[in-house]
């Protein structure tokens, strides 16, 4: 063997040696930076439930990739549903009887048409903030008009309404829910004066800090299935809220986004959120341990799962 040969097998593992420290190294640095983990979106969540390692455990579930760490499965029949993103319309009825617990009368913390009108405690905490809020910009004037209808009031509203384009049938409306109100400003004497008032284009502008969402836009129509209503506005939660106007959404959209992604991951308000669409498996689905969360059942046959740290 050439002196030169025995240079180079000398040299090449010493190569190999510095190549693989820099790579390491490279590693560390995009995990310190942040770019290894990014998780932005979690792709068809739903339909990828179960991995590999799992399976060769023989778990009959395993969680969702990308999901956070430290996830357990629970029982569904053990959820505490919030009801803040089920999807309730025309296509979609309530897929069981308003749990009536948590209504509260909105009356006197919030102006309303009467001390009767109710709503749920987090939605009524919600427009009160939201009034306050419109108080300090000079808005002094609006009121509750309606909130929670049970069944029978929803039947006789729906069966006396001159425009149904306007109101849905007893079953599908989300008043039942408690999660939704319609608010007007006083000194404006029919819903059609809301349109163009300052009133309505303030609450459609920061309704969204306070989790409430203008449901039925004005060019949404063909999707929610109800005309515009500038005064109707849903609790939904405020980090939903947000990206539902960042992407200009209507809770139509938002589910439909939700179920074809599985889910995503934002920053907002100094906190990070995971939002994940999961369907059952086995009758379970899988929650973070050591983070808080919220379930909501979208009436679709998955649940969204909210949890932030």
């Amino acid at each position: 063997m050439t002196q030169e040969r025995k240079k180079r097998r000398t040299l090449l593992p010493k190569v190999l040696v510095v190549a693989a420290l820099l790579f390491c190294g490279y590693a560390f640095w995009l995990l310190g930076n942040g770019e290894a983990q990014s998780l932005p979106v979690f792709s068809n969540l739903s339909n990828e439930r179960t991995t590999s390692a799992a399976r060769d455990r023989g778990d009959s579930a395993a969680p969702p990739p990308g999901f956070p760490a430290f996830t357990v499965p629970i029982p569904v029949a053990e959820i505490t549903d919030t009801q803040y993103l089920k999807l309730v319309n025309r296509e979609r009825a309530l897929s069981a009887p308003v749990n009536q617990g948590r209504l509260v009368t909105v009356w006197p913390g919030v102006p309303a048409r009467d001390a009767e009108v109710m709503l749920h405690e987090t939605a009524r905490q919600a427009i009160q903030s939201l009034n306050e809020a419109a108080g300090r910009a000079g808005i002094n004037n609006l009121f509750i008009a309606s909130g929670f209808r049970n069944e029978a009031e929803q039947s006789q509203l729906y069966q006396n309404a001159v425009d149904r384009a306007y109101v849905l049938p007893p079953g599908h409306s989300e008043h039942q829910l408690g999660l939704a109100a319609d608010i007007l400003a006083s000194g404006i004497y029919n819903n059609g004066g809301m349109r163009s008032s300052q009133e309505a284009r303030w609450l459609a502008e920061n309704a969204p800090q306070f989790g409430l969402i203008l449901r039925y836009p004005e060019d949404k129509q063909e999707i929610t299935g109800v005309a515009y209503e500038p005064w109707h506005f849903r609790y939904v939660g405020r980090v939903h809220a947000h990206v539902m106007g960042q992407r200009g959404f209507v809770l139509e959209e938002y589910i439909a986004y939700l179920q074809e992604t599985g889910g995503f991951q934002t920053t907002f308000d100094g906190k990070t959120y995971y939002v994940l669409y999961q369907r059952p498996e086995n009758g379970m689905i899988f929650v973070p341990e050591e983070m808080a969360f919220q379930i909501s059942g979208a009436n679709t046959g998955g649940y969204i799962v909210t949890a932030w740290r």
